[in-house]
């Protein structure tokens, strides 16, 4: 008996001694962990940083002025991290319309590139740098959710020249015009189209389900008044800015009517008068200077044509720029 509990009392003692050999690597393992743990959080927070800053910077440069690349990239990257510093490089614009932001570790106080690892340093990695990179685009939009409603290149032309004046569309008094010298007359004026997901709205891709020619045509939902779909929702889009169609050469006429779709722009929608629902904007001429037209049974939409920049990616890139701009965040 004497024999066994001396044996026992032995094998208690050489446990001791195993148990504190191993907590040495178990608690180097848990440290290592806190460490790489640390770092990940680091990685997440530059990321976030650098994203951010990517898509505020194209967002600024989208209307052709770039106001401070500089500063809104350091602002968001440090805005960003838990500790409000990181480092930072010069924004990079080498691809036209595009940014790239690229950041790295900044200990805020000492200003050290490198975060040190207390734990990690016993497995010999005293210290770490992480980074990030972000790059995002700007451009005019090729695809998206738009106002079922397409206005004329020509309406959309005359505007230019006299940016932000409130103005009339009308059915019955329709301007014509060109792209180019050598291309179709373009009508004036305005069209509903067919609504192809939510009322009032219609979803188009300029790059999808072209004719062999290439282009994009549109079929119309005819009729002398706004279609029911869209006179439910045009007071909740009176003052707003909204993407629009631009047509430039049309075919048909009635129910067989159809629009070549070659952009988009902004547009911000002030009035309208249909036979069955009209809300005037004073600001608006019923009738373009140097011509004559009735003021009684006309039918037009009223707005102004506005910039229009969204970060929303239920929008896509690919189209001309004329007042519209989306920004991706593209890597």
């Amino acid at each position: 008996m004497w024999w066994m509990k001396s044996r026992l009392r032995s094998e208690r003692g050489a446990s001791a001694v195993m148990l504190a050999f191993l907590l040495v690597p178990l608690i180097g393992a848990v440290g290592f962990a806190i460490d790489v743990g640390a770092l990940y959080a680091e990685r997440g927070q530059l990321q976030n940083g650098a994203d951010a800053a990517a898509l505020a910077i194209a967002e600024d440069c989208s209307d052709g002025v770039c106001s401070n690349p500089g500063g809104l990239a350091a602002s968001y990257t440090n805005g960003n991290a838990n500790d409000g510093a990181a480092n930072v490089l010069a924004p990079d614009f080498s691809v036209s319309g595009q940014v790239t932001i690229r950041s790295s570790t900044r200990v805020s106080g000492t200003n050290a590139p490198a975060i040190s690892h207390p734990f990690a340093a016993i497995l010999g990695i005293p210290a770490s740098t992480v980074g990030a990179t972000a790059t995002a685009q700007w451009g005019g939009v090729g695809s998206g959710p738009v106002l079922a409603l397409a206005l004329s290149w020509c309406e959309f032309q005359e505007s230019l020249a006299a940016s932000g004046n409130h103005v009339t569309i009308r059915t019955d008094t329709n301007k014509t015009c060109k792209r180019f010298p050598s291309t179709e007359i373009i009508p004036g004026g305005f069209g509903w189209l067919d609504n192809t997901t939510a009322p009032c709205e219609a979803t188009i891709n300029l790059s999808l389900n072209l004719n062999a020619a290439g282009e994009l045509w549109v079929d119309s939902d005819a009729g002398g008044d706004a279609p029911s779909a869209c006179k439910s929702q045009l007071p909740s889009l009176l003052g707003k800015s909204v993407l629009i169609p631009i047509y430039d050469l049309t075919q048909g006429t009635g129910t067989n009517a159809r629009y070549r779709i070659y952009a988009f722009a902004g547009f911000t929608i002030t009035g309208w008068k249909f036979p069955s629902t009209q809300v005037l904007d004073p600001l608006a001429p019923i009738c373009a200077s140097g011509l004559t037209c009735p003021n009684g049974s006309w039918r037009g939409i009223q707005g102004t044509f506005t910039k229009w920049v969204s970060i929303d990616n239920a929008f896509g890139p690919g189209g001309p720029d004329l007042n519209d701009t989306i920004v991706t965040l593209i890597k």
